[in-house]
């Protein structure tokens, strides 16, 4: 069975294509974006796209178990760094996310995070001995907006590693379906006066590490 690789945002779409040299030749259309068959080491891959958000992610992440069936869903992408220890081009494997964008304003003060979007991921299905890049594993927290350094102070406080904008929509997707997924994030900015130019600059980067990753994973 192949497996499914979803890619959200724009220029981590097109940083994908442009590293594979896929021509249009190549691209199928699918109700969210575009989609093509690649092999990549020995594993035979469907790319798509979902586009950002926690809405379109889910619902890309749905379609494509209906339309393929995959042996197993892999979310790669970009986050902002969030733990002191994480830097810029650090690569992040998730074994839990979270939503913080889910506030409940009635009675007792909340959780940072909404409990029922909590989901803790099983990555033993996916063997990465052999991959020579050092991953941090740990919690990636989701919010369809872009972290800030109060938001980035009070995640740091809640042992989160990096934040995006869509992995826990995706993750809670897999959760219900019952199906293996994975989810592994570069770091390309962290909260500061450079981070949109930082996202821009370092996602062709990070897309490309998480790539040739992907030729050293193993699938038992």
């Amino acid at each position: 069975m192949k497996l499914a690789l979803q890619i959200c945002s724009e220029l981590e779409w097109e940083s994908t294509k442009n590293i594979f040299e896929i021509g249009n030749e190549k691209l199928k259309q699918q109700p969210f974006g575009e989609w093509f068959e690649h092999v990549v080491g020995k594993h035979r891959c469907i790319f798509y796209q979902s586009g950002d958000t926690k809405t379109r992610s889910a619902a890309a992440c749905q379609f494509a178990i209906d339309q393929w069936q995959p042996r197993g869903i892999i979310n790669f992408g970009t986050c902002g760094g969030v733990a002191e220890n994480i830097q810029k081009l650090d690569i992040l494997m998730a074994d839990r996310t979270v939503q913080y964008d889910c506030i409940i304003r009635f009675g007792e003060i909340p959780e940072l995070f909404y409990k029922p979007m909590i989901t803790v991921i099983d990555t033993s299905w996916v063997d990465i001995s052999e991959v020579s890049r050092r991953i941090y594993k740990g919690t990636i927290a989701s919010a369809d907006q872009d972290l800030n350094a109060a938001w980035r102070k009070r995640l740091a406080n809640a042992n989160v590693l990096g934040a995006d904008w869509e992995s826990g929509a995706i993750s809670k997707v897999c959760e219900l379906n019952k199906l293996k997924f994975l989810v592994m994030r570069g770091v390309t900015d962290v909260p500061g006066d450079t981070q949109a130019s930082d996202y821009e600059d370092n996602t062709p980067i990070l897309m490309k590490s998480l790539l040739q990753i992907l030729t050293q994973m193993r699938f038992p």
